[in-house]
């Protein structure tokens, strides 16, 4: 009996330390380089496989291993014992040969941040890539690709892998002192596609607060004003008073709008305006449960008193400030032909022209819904 428990503990331990020596071997730590890449371990290689060589020269071999450093000499694989008695797997991938550069944000305001996106070549190695900046006033960028903004101004970044292949992008950093929400109301109409070339001109952005009944037909214009960096809103299916109807045919009146807009940009719009500024408990209780929050104004340029773009020019030139929020009919020729005139003079005068949510952001402000927002004061 004590033989046969002797037999069973032996039997245990034996099998205990088979499984343990797989997981040692399983649990490895794995490097990867690319062909051409060095790299330095922390401790002496004491011993390596059939695919690693001890002489540079041996090209036929995965990697060169000498000392503490290894070098990929071709695409494969191989394991190197270190001078503790661990193991290590070492990937060797092929070089790039290919590297695109890509931003999170096309633009960034002083103080904002943005994250760089890398790809390479397939299947090549792509761990090692380090970031420059032509300008560091203007922009920094981390270890890890993260871009700070500095002060207003334009600046390179490029994106390097180990074997010099490398990538840049230009990127224009905006102050956010002196802010303005563009919104626009009533459209899309035939003037829209003109104002939305003009905005894209000067690098500007608006949010449009659309009717229903208006965009019907109007994909490519919606489409476009996407494509540009604007905000698509929603301002009801037929610019009916919103105060009229029940909680219910509110709701209902946002979804219909908003599936159409979705249909055509796959963007699903939560910023409302209701038409006329005209909103109680009701409306706002609807708004909540659709999640839309309820943007007002507090610059109103009375595009609607007059058919004069250069009444419209004036109005915008004297009424301006840092916060505003202006509302602006795009379905008028003359209120589109009169912000048109404006821009240079804005531009001049130092302004930046964003979306609501831009805006919302960059001044830490929460748009809720159901709730108002209006702007803020000079």
């Amino acid at each position: 009996m004590k033989t046969k428990h002797t037999l069973l503990v032996l039997i245990i331990l034996f099998l205990a330390a088979f499984y343990n020596t797989g997981d040692v071997s399983a649990a490895a730590k794995t490097y990867t380089i690319g062909v051409g890449e060095k790299l330095k371990l922390s401790k002496s290689i004491m011993t390596t496989s059939g695919d690693a060589s001890a002489e540079a020269s041996s090209d036929a071999k995965v990697v060169y291993a000498s000392g503490n450093a290894v070098k990929g000499l071709k695409v494969g694989s191989t394991r190197l014992t270190l001078a503790d008695g661990t193991t290590i797997k070492i990937k060797v991938r092929k070089a790039p040969t290919k590297l695109t550069l890509k931003s999170s944000d096309k633009y960034l305001f002083t103080n904002d941040t943005a994250t760089l996106k890398v790809t390479l070549n397939k299947k090549s190695a792509s761990h090692k890539i380090t970031f420059s900046t032509s300008n560091k006033k203007v922009a920094t960028v981390s270890k890890a690709g993260t871009i700070k903004a500095g002060k207003k101004g334009t600046v390179r970044i490029t994106a390097k892998a180990y074997n010099g292949v490398k990538a840049s992008i230009k990127l224009q950093v905006k102050s956010a002192s002196k802010l303005i929400c563009l919104t626009f109301d009533d459209g899309p109409s035939g003037y829209t596609p003109k104002l939305l070339k003009a905005l894209k001109k000067y690098n500007y952005h608006g949010t449009f607060f659309m009717v229903g009944v208006e965009a019907q037909g109007k994909k490519g214009t919606i489409k476009t004003m996407k494509a540009n960096g604007n905000e698509l809103g929603m301002h009801s299916w037929h610019h009916d008073y919103l105060t009229r109807m029940s909680k219910e045919q509110v709701e209902n009146d946002i979804k219909k709008t908003r599936n159409l807009i979705k249909s055509y940009t796959g963007v699903s719009p939560k910023l409302f305006r209701p038409p006329y500024g005209a909103a109680n408990d009701t409306v706002y209780a609807a708004f909540k449960s659709q999640g839309c929050p309820c943007i007002m104004w507090n610059i109103n340029v009375k595009d609607y008193e007059t058919t004069s773009s250069e009444v419209v020019y004036n109005n915008i030139k004297k009424a301006v400030h840092p916060g505003a929020v202006l509302v602006i009919h795009d379905s008028h020729s003359w209120s589109v032909d009169g912000l048109i005139k404006a821009l240079p003079w804005l531009k001049s005068q130092g302004y930046e022209l964003v979306t609501v949510s831009e805006f919302a952001r960059l001044k830490g402000i929460k748009l809720e819904p159901g709730k108002k927002f209006v702007g803020t004061a000079r």
